[in-house]
């Protein structure tokens, strides 16, 4: 199911909501074809990589958040600290409410989020600005193109896979208009919600399964339950 979700994100930022639509060839491999109207570009031509590294004394009170505390794959935040909490004690980036922030480490776990506030986060990890719709941003990032493109460039980094900020500039990205952009990431808000909530139902299934498992090897190597 978790491949699924991936497979409907990337059909809906590659090839749109309308099957009736006129294709073209993108000319890029993992693209294929795309709706005639979308603009082929490079990933730096639509967004802008920030850098404002503060020092922390003066944020002790902000949340900070690093790549253990995004969900892979899901663009989730999970728990959090505040700075003092978190024990930081190296600059910092400051970041701002809206703004995109990706993990450059281990980018293939496509830790990433829209920051809910302003906070602070390691240098491992990428203010993105946009002019378009970050959602539709957040969705493409987490396409199975995008994330071949980031492949080719960190398979040889097996130790520390990272991606600097000229490689992720150089990816190329398929946009349709900022209306359209909208719509998408709404049917998508939508189409992942209720897949989220079938994968949650069915993690919650697992975990008693895998319980009940344990619990009868224990009560039959321990002779509490005949053969």
């Amino acid at each position: 199911m978790k491949a699924y979700k991936l497979s409907v994100i990337t059909e809906a930022v590659t090839r749109g909501l309308n099957p009736d639509v006129k294709m073209k060839d993108s000319g890029v491999e993992f693209l294929g074809e795309i709706p005639v109207m979308w603009t082929i570009m490079k990933f730096g031509k639509c967004i802008k990589v920030k850098s404002n590294l503060v020092s922390p004394e003066i944020y002790y009170d902000y949340p900070q958040i690093a790549p253990d505390n995004i969900e892979k794959n899901s663009a989730r935040l999970l728990d959090y600290k505040t700075v003092r909490d978190s024990g930081v004690i190296n600059w910092n980036h400051l970041f701002f409410k809206g703004q995109i922030i990706y993990s450059k480490i281990r980018p293939l776990l496509n830790k990433i989020i829209i920051a809910p506030f302003d906070c602070l986060c390691s240098a491992d990890m990428y203010p993105i600005e946009t002019e378009n719709n970050s959602k539709f941003i957040i969705y493409m990032m987490l396409s199975n193109y995008f994330s071949a493109q980031v492949g080719l460039v960190t398979e040889n980094r097996v130790k520390m896979p990272k991606i600097n900020q000229n490689e992720l500039s150089d990816i190329i990205v398929a946009l349709p208009s900022i209306s359209e952009q909208q719509e998408i990431a709404d049917y998508l808000d939508k189409k992942c919600s209720a897949i989220d909530s079938a994968i949650k139902k069915k993690q919650s299934l697992i975990e008693k399964l895998t319980e009940y498992k344990k619990s009868l090897i224990y009560e039959v190597v321990t002779g509490k339950k005949e053969v």
